[in-house]
């Protein structure tokens, strides 16, 4: 009986896409935060470089106990609804109103505004944005544990979630691209401000309704124990997950690998005069990074995952050194640059998406072991990680790379950044470095803990059919004692 579970599918088409759809949804609030914070708050909104880095790190710091408390929470929440999908049905709307009043904030502030109001009125809005967040993104994630015990189902809706919030919630990315050069140009009469403002409300709008399909239009399938777990109980369930914390520490270190990102902006505006080239030498990337979904399961049959995530992190690494040093002496040569990067761009999006899917579906697999291992299943906890780690990696790096800008020699004058005259550093240099191989290289060393990651192979096939036995149990057990119950 659990091997026919096992192949048995739950989650149709329609309710996979939804799903997917509902990441995309989230992910375009998502990325127009994260994606553009510091150009954001440093070139539009003129705080100083060094009050966003604080902030990001006291951000980081208040994650490290916000997120697994939130995960803790939801693993203890039991409701006719299921206990993720409640919190999905409630959270967009909040989360859409704080994104537009953060990026509202030099409309509404004004030019005139003491940078002391700006500090207060960043920190504010993050702050209760991120808390937002964190209570919608856990109990998604979590939800694809949940959804079906069949683990292609979960599977095919990771890769959904990914693929389409790759195609919808990388939108606003390419439109604030445009914008800001046709901002600069004078070709539209609004200021990066007002384009900001108006972006925020698209995310904040359309954003957060697609979101909340995610919690209407999905089911919870995974049985759960009547019991509640309690808090404590959640917090020592975790630390006794050893292969969760393997993953957990290579996040951690891989942080290093979203420093380049910061400074593609400056880079194309900078070193080539035009921003918007990143669109066309991106296009390849993008589209293989669409491609690279489906072929990923043909991969998924013949490495295990923790060779997957081994074997393309090394070859992408390989395709930027060389990129680097063909371009060490071209970096501000457009014809040069522009295929170099476009090559780069195509290796990461297959790096991007394969490590978008895996990883995810590996901490799936660690919710099961620990439900062999304790008999409880702790989506919340385990995907409280996943969020955290999201956004502790991608606080760190931006701060770090925010903490960099003026070291290498950049400098804000109105609502521009410029190369500081008379420096000694070479900063068109060190920003061709930090957008290929520097970040990358670096990032090898988020391997070391994948040396002693075991849930794999016949141990992880093992653990998964005996689960899938004490479920058929539980749901038999429940069954009689609602029959009971109910005469």
């Amino acid at each position: 009986m659990a091997e026919e579970k096992k192949e048995m599918r739950y989650v149709g088409v329609r309710e996979t896409l939804i799903y997917g759809i509902a990441n995309g949804g989230q992910c375009i609030g998502y990325n127009m935060v994260r994606a553009q914070l510091t150009f954001f708050l440093v070139t539009v909104f003129g705080v100083p470089a060094q009050a966003v880095t604080m902030m990001i790190l006291l951000m980081g710091f208040w994650d490290a106990f916000n997120d697994p408390l939130m995960g803790s929470i939801v693993d203890k929440t039991r409701t006719r609804f299921g206990k993720l999908r409640p919190y999905l049905i409630f959270t967009p709307i909040p989360l859409g109103i704080i994104t537009v009043l953060f990026f509202g904030g030099p409309v509404f502030l004004g030019d005139d505004a003491s940078v002391v109001l700006k500090i207060v009125y960043m920190s504010v809005t993050y702050f209760i944005w991120e808390f937002f967040y964190t209570i919608g993104d856990i109990p998604f994630w979590g939800l694809s544990a949940a959804i079906s015990p069949n683990p292609l189902d979960r599977s095919r809706v990771i890769k959904s979630a990914r693929l389409i919030s790759g195609i919808i919630g990388g939108i606003p990315g390419i439109i604030i691209t445009v914008c800001v050069d046709l901002s600069r140009n004078g070709i539209i009469p609004l200021s990066l401000s007002q384009v900001f403002f108006i972006l925020g409300i698209l995310a904040g709008t359309i954003g957060m309704l697609l979101f909340s399909l995610s919690g209407i239009c999905t089911k919870e399938r995974v049985v759960q124990s009547n019991d509640e777990p309690k808090l404590l109980d959640c917090f020592r369930y975790l630390f006794k997950n050893k292969p969760l914390l393997l993953l957990t520490l290579s996040s951690l270190i891989a942080t290093v690998e979203g420093i380049g990102s910061t400074f593609n902006t400056y880079f194309y505006t900078l070193s080539l005069g035009v921003n918007s080239l990143s669109l066309l030498v991106g296009l390849p990337g993008t589209i293989m990074g669409w491609v690279t979904y489906p072929l990923m399961t043909k991969l998924e049959k013949r490495w295990s995952s923790k060779q997957i995530v081994v074997r393309v992190s090394f070859i992408h690494a390989m395709v930027t050194v060389v990129v680097f040093l063909l371009g060490c002496r071209h970096y501000t040569n457009m014809a040069v640059v522009a295929p170099l990067l476009a090559i780069q761009g195509v290796s990461g999006s297959i790096n991007s998406s394969i490590k978008a899917v895996i990883p995810t579906k590996m901490i799936s697999e660690t919710v099961d072991y620990m439900e062999w291992k304790t008999g409880k299943r702790n989506e919340g906890m385990s995907f409280s990680i996943l969020t955290f780690i999201g956004k502790l990696t991608g606080s760190l790096s931006t701060a770090i790379a925010t903490a960099i800008i003026p070291l290498i020699g950049l400098e804000k004058v109105g609502e521009d950044m410029i190369l500081a005259e008379g420096g000694t550093v070479n900063t068109k240099l060190w920003m061709w470095a930090l957008i290929t191989a520097l970040p990358t290289c670096l990032g090898l060393l988020s391997l070391i803990p994948y040396k002693f990651y075991d849930l794999e192979g016949e141990k992880l096939e093992t653990i998964q059919k005996e689960v899938e036995q004490r479920r058929e149990k539980l749901s038999h057990e429940l069954t009689l004692e609602g029959g009971i119950s109910n005469g």
